[in-house]
């Protein structure tokens, strides 16, 4: 019988950043039955949403994934944290997850959120196994009220007392949960580094190019950024991703502003390709500072100058990523970038993201949990 993971994800399957489902669908190539959770998060959601949540009460929609994974998209009932309506969303969920798998006792639950009404369910099922990976400063996030962030805080509070491994995505997270939990395991994003190894710049637009991809929203600098590109009139500013509104509306006015819109992971490598340098313009607080951004990998995969604002987590990586904390420096290190390039340089930045390979980081984490289930 293969070993199942239930697995509750902070993104919903098909999100435009795939990382979760490839993740999940790697484990399931090494025969994991994998049971995909999509994204329930914490807040309760608008009226609009309500009706629909509703008609949905009593079922559940499943549907297919890659060989050895399902997804299983449940709803909850609003208002979320009303006693007798998240007393019936906990029997709910129990209901419609714990029948998804064939021996409940037996299997690895994994979370990346502590959303309240899951809590009960991993410590009155009793998994073999509970996982929490920490992707990011949830408590810090867009829209986290202070209410909100002290359900937040119980919620991981309980998981961290059941859970036997914690990954956290980077340096900072690891730290601050390691006062929480004794056994914390730094697992930082991974790439499928063949991919960039196989790139092309066919196609490549002349002049210089700087390239961003992923979301573009709260995370993003928009002042520093306006300026630079208009700093820089020569340049083309790349962005493949999804935009927020206020942000694209900004960006926009400048005609050297171009805009991919969501793209298909396997795009990535081609656009980063034929850019001369890749950006990372995030703001500075208490979210952005406990970031390990997949761009970041993705852009040393590729070889390319990376110029960023200050994060804790670039501490790591040296010279190899120039680093300017307002609008000026920012545009000169970005022509700086280009002008100082070499083959070496370009050679060195490859090999930093080498450990940074899918293959890597499924082996290490597959050994943290063996090693917890021997320890169980």
């Amino acid at each position: 019988m293969a070993r199942e993971i239930l697995f509750y994800s902070d993104f919903p399957f098909g999100y435009h950043n795939t990382e979760a489902e490839t993740k999940m669908a790697l484990f399931a190539d090494r025969g994991y039955r994998v049971v995909y959770v999509e994204q329930l998060g914490i807040k309760n959601p608008r009226l609009r949403h309500a009706i629909r949540i509703a008609r949905a009460l009593g079922r559940h929609e499943e549907r297919g994934g890659p060989p050895g994974l399902s997804v299983v998209s449940p709803k909850l009932l609003p208002p979320r944290r009303a006693p007798l309506v998240d007393s019936l969303n906990r029997a709910w969920l129990r209901r419609q997850l714990l029948s998804r798998l064939e021996t409940p006792d037996e299997a690895i639950f994994w979370l990346r959120y502590p959303t309240p009404e899951l809590i009960p369910l991993v410590e009155r099922a009793d998994p073999r196994l509970v996982v929490y990976e920490v992707v990011d400063a949830h408590e810090r996030s867009r829209g986290m009220t202070q209410r909100l962030a002290r359900v937040f805080r119980r919620a991981e509070d309980r998981l961290l007392t059941r859970a036997d491994v914690v990954f956290a995505w980077s340096e900072p997270l690891r730290a601050q949960l390691a006062t929480r939990h004794p056994n914390v395991v730094l697992a930082p994003a991974a790439v499928h580094l063949a991919a960039f190894a196989a790139a092309s710049d066919e196609g490549r637009p002349r002049g210089r190019v700087a390239a961003y991809t992923g979301s573009l929203d709260f995370r993003l600098d928009i002042d520093l950024l306006v300026e630079v590109i208009g700093r820089l009139p020569a340049w083309s500013f790349v962005f493949a991703g999804p935009v927020e509104s206020q942000i694209e509306r900004r960006l926009a006015a400048f005609p050297n502003a171009v805009f991919h819109g969501p793209v298909p992971p396997e795009e990535v490598p081609a656009i980063l390709t034929a850019a001369d340098v890749c950006l990372m313009p995030y703001r500075q607080d208490g979210f952005t500072e406990n970031l390990f951004p997949i761009k970041l990998v993705e852009y040393l995969a590729a070889g390319k100058p990376v110029v960023s604002t200050p994060l804790p987590c670039l501490r790591a990586f040296g010279s190899a990523i120039r680093v300017a904390d307002h609008a000026s420096a920012f545009a000169d290190a970005t022509e700086s970038a280009v002008a100082e390039d070499s083959s070496d340089r370009r050679r060195d930045r490859v090999e930093r993201a080498s450990s940074f390979s899918w293959e890597k980081r499924i082996d290490e984490m597959e050994q943290e949990i063996e090693r917890a289930l021997r320890a169980s």
